[in-house]
C-alpha cells in the first residue's frame, strides 16, 4: 500500500507557513509537527504517520528532470524515514542549480538539513 503523502496545495502551504525549515546547497526541507485531530478532506489524519511532499521547479527542469529529482528525494526520504519522529509533515524542495545532481549529493544534503532541524540525531 502506498504511504500517505501531502497532495493538496493547502497542505504544502500549511507546512511552509507553520513549520521550521533548513536550507542546504541543493534541497530545502520544511518540517511541521502535526497536532492530533488534524482533518483532511473530511477524515482525521492518523497522528502516527509521516506525510512527505516533494517539489521541484517546473520551469527550469522540464518533466524528465523534475521526475528524476523527485525520485532521488523520495529515495533519500526512505533512507532517513526510520530515524524520523512520527506525526510530522515534511516537504523537500529542490533548488535548481544547473545540471542534475547525483543521489549521494541529494542524500547528504537532506541529511544535513534534517540534522539542523533536530529531527534526526546525526548531521
Amino acid at each position: 500500500m502506498k504511504p500517505e503523502a501531502l497532495r493538496f496545495n493547502f497542505e504544502f502551504s500549511r507546512v511552509y507557513r507553520r513549520g521550521k525549515f533548513a536550507a542546504g546547497r541543493l534541497v530545502t526541507v520544511h518540517v511541521m509537527r502535526r497536532y492530533p485531530g488534524v482533518k483532511q478532506s473530511g477524515y482525521t489524519v492518523n497522528p502516527n504517520i509521516i506525510r512527505p511532499g516533494f517539489c521541484a521547479n517546473k520551469r527550469e527542469l522540464g518533466a524528465v528532470g523534475r521526475n528524476r529529482i523527485r525520485r532521488l528525494m523520495r529515495e533519500a526520504y526512505r533512507f532517513y524515514e526510520p530515524k524520523l519522529p512520527r506525526g510530522i509533515d515534511i516537504v523537500f524542495t529542490y533548488k535548481s542549480k544547473g545540471e542534475l545532481p547525483s543521489y549521494s549529493d541529494i542524500l547528504e544534503d537532506c541529511g544535513k538539513c534534517l540534522g539542523r532541524l533536530g529531527v534526526i540525531g546525526d548531521r
